[in-house]
């Protein structure tokens, strides 16, 4: 099986991203916020009320090529 081809890496995806976050510090907030201020569109959303854990959603398109 040949491997993927570069094109593959590079076409915007039509879904969007989600990346989950566990929050155990300032520091680990503040890298969510970083992520979050980097990718124009992206939102943070809480997923339950005192777990520490939030997803960053990034639109289709919305990382570009920062995520290259």
């Amino acid at each position: 099986m040949d491997a993927p081809r570069e094109e593959f890496y590079t076409e915007p995806r039509p879904e969007a991203l989600v990346v989950l976050f566990k929050i155990i510090s300032r520091h680990s907030w503040n890298e969510l916020q970083g992520w979050h201020k980097a990718l124009p569109g992206s939102r943070v959303e809480h997923v339950m009320e005192g777990t520490g854990i939030f997803v960053l959603v990034v639109p289709p398109g919305g990382a570009g090529e920062k995520a290259a």
